[in-house]
């Protein structure tokens, strides 16, 4: 039987396995309801429970349990929220890419400054069980840049500053356990660019032209992937 992974943050294996309402029209889209089946249940965080469920039945029975070794390495972006559903998109291809960690920022210049929590996790559980991933990435609400520096201090990883008119070109070690800030469209105010300065953030070229949101998120995405697999 092939295995469907479902995703349920707060699981504990000492509560019985029911199938709720979207997880049987989940299960229904995939036209494997009326099967027998085993479900991967997942909290995201490493632990795994392995539940055989009869044909049409929305009751589980534990057949296995695991917990999965998390990597403390770090692959994330920082970045301005894009508009419209472009910030959906940057969050189902960066999780399917790999990315650990979204922080979102909002700069003097943000286009756009609302943002949906309870959405942003639902959109990377459906993209990592898609792309079958153990782990979700962790996703931070909004804050200010220098919030976000500072929240930053004594860390254990680097980050660095996209940015076309950078001093540096990209290295393969940039991508070892590393956070990359996107700024917005509408570009840096003098007091973001003091403080990056300030916090000696090094900011480094990707090509010469200007890259929207979500494509430069994407982009340090695929270098992440490309340089630690």
């Amino acid at each position: 039987m092939e295995e469907t992974i479902l995703f349920r943050r707060d699981w504990n294996s000492e509560k019985e396995f029911f199938l709720n309402r979207e997880e049987i029209s989940h299960l229904k889209a995939l036209r494997i309801h009326s099967e027998k089946k085993l479900l991967r249940v997942l909290n995201g965080n490493g632990s795994e429970w392995i539940y055989e469920v009869e044909a049409n039945s929305n009751q589980g029975f534990l057949k296995e349990s695991k917990v999965h070794p998390k990597s403390e390495r770090i692959s994330g972006i920082a970045t301005a929220i894009p508009k419209g559903n472009r910030l959906e998109w940057l969050l189902q291809k960066g999780t399917e890419l790999g990315l650990t960690h979204f922080y979102f920022l909002n700069f003097e210049q943000s286009d756009r400054k609302d943002f949906n929590m309870e959405r942003a996790q639902k959109i990377t559980e459906e993209a990592a069980a898609q792309s079958k991933q153990i782990f979700l990435p962790e996703v931070h609400a909004p804050v200010s840049l220098k919030e976000f520096l500072k929240s930053q201090a004594n860390q254990n990883h680097s980050y660095y500053l996209l940015d076309p008119r950078g001093e540096s070109e990209l290295k393969p070690e940039y991508f070892q356990n590393s956070i990359w800030i996107i700024g917005p469209e509408g570009g840096f105010r003098e007091k973001e660019t003091n403080l990056l300065k300030e916090k000696k953030v090094l900011g480094v070229k990707a090509g010469d032209s200007i890259l929207r949101i979500e494509t430069a998120g994407i982009f340090a995405a695929s270098m992440f992937r490309y340089f630690t697999c």
